[in-house]
């Protein structure tokens, strides 16, 4: 995914993906890979206002199954990086 380089409307909510353990940590417990939960961020970028507000009502008008979120408004930052590379002459005093 990438994000727009404008400001743009989004939502992010928590989900979560279980990875099943394997074989040996079903018949032997303490070892191979045991099952686990593994949390996760998401978000979706709309393009337009009203893709995102039409996205929050419908989400909201949901019976069951309504997805914890938080609506955002985003201003991408600009970087800029710059090298600098200063060069003087050495002294030529002795130092005693």
């Amino acid at each position: 995914m990438k994000i727009p380089d404008t400001p743009f409307y989004a939502v992010t909510f928590e989900t979560s993906i279980t990875i099943p353990g394997d074989e040996r940590s079903r018949t032997h417990p303490g070892h191979g890979y045991p099952e686990h939960t593994v949390s996760t961020q998401e978000i979706v970028i709309f393009k337009t206002q009203k893709d995102f507000t039409d996205w929050v009502v419908a989400e909201n008008a949901k019976p069951h199954g309504k997805r914890q979120f938080t609506p955002i408004y985003c201003t991408p930052l600009k970087l800029e990086t710059r090298v600098q590379i200063l060069i003087s002459p050495q002294s030529t005093e002795s130092k005693v």
